[in-house]
């Protein structure tokens, strides 16, 4: 009885043996796997895989432009000269000149009479200035301003005797021909105006006295035409 019990026992115990070592296998295999390795390897061939760059879009090619036909060439054509510009006539006034000049020249362009003061006061300017026309050309205008005719003329020679261009002031000519053909002037006034026009003026004059001339004898204004023909004989004597 002992001895058939021990061999079936041992028998007992390999088999459970067996089937343990058979367990613990089968309990690691099914164990979920690590994903570290995985993960470093496919990081690994990430990285041994070359980045490749997005190409820039190829340029898209513009048809040539056409060629301009070549225009016929035109003679050059010679520019017409410039004209020389007039020479200008000297305006003393657009020099330097005393405050109070400024004043009453402005004064009597505006038509406005001076004062006695004032006229003194150019009249003094003007005799310790010898050269300088300006006070007796605004003394001029003054008078003319006032239809002092003859104080007109007088103060028209002594600033031309002062300054030659005087007479290129735009007043000083048609003034002196209206004291000479005015009926209330007498021979003084004609004489001195007649000289003073055949020396600043001459053979310049002339266009304006055959003007003032026509207008008179249209007019019908005798007195005033026969002293512009002698003024015209005088100056073509001269």
């Amino acid at each position: 009885m002992t001895n058939q019990t021990a061999p079936a026992s041992r028998n007992t115990w390999l088999w459970l043996g067996l089937l343990l070592a058979i367990a613990v296998a089968l309990a690691v295999w099914l164990m979920p796997r690590s994903t570290t390795g995985t993960s470093d390897m496919v990081s690994s061939t990430e990285a041994e895989e070359p980045a490749i760059a997005a190409a820039p879009p190829t340029p898209r090619e513009e048809p040539p432009a056409p060629k301009a036909e070549p225009k016929p060439e035109t003679p050059a054509v010679a520019a017409a000269p410039t004209p020389a510009p007039a020479a200008k006539a000297s305006d003393m006034f657009a020099e330097p000149m005393p405050d109070f000049m400024v004043d009453l020249h402005a004064k009597v362009l505006d038509k406005k009479w001076l004062s006695a003061r004032q006229q003194k006061q150019l009249y003094e300017y003007g005799q310790q200035n010898k050269n300088d026309a300006r006070p007796q050309l605004i003394l001029a205008w003054d008078a003319k301003n006032r239809e002092w005719d003859g104080i007109a003329a007088d103060m028209y020679r002594i600033a031309y005797r002062a300054d030659k261009r005087a007479k290129d002031d735009p007043n000083m000519l048609n003034d002196l021909l209206y004291v000479i053909g005015a009926h209330q002037h007498e021979t003084v006034e004609f004489k001195d105006s007649a000289e003073l026009i055949t020396d600043a003026y001459g053979a310049e004059a002339l266009p304006k006295i055959e003007q003032e001339l026509a207008a008179a004898q249209k007019r019908g204004e005798q007195v005033r035409s026969e002293r512009l023909n002698r003024l015209r004989d005088q100056i073509r004597s001269h």
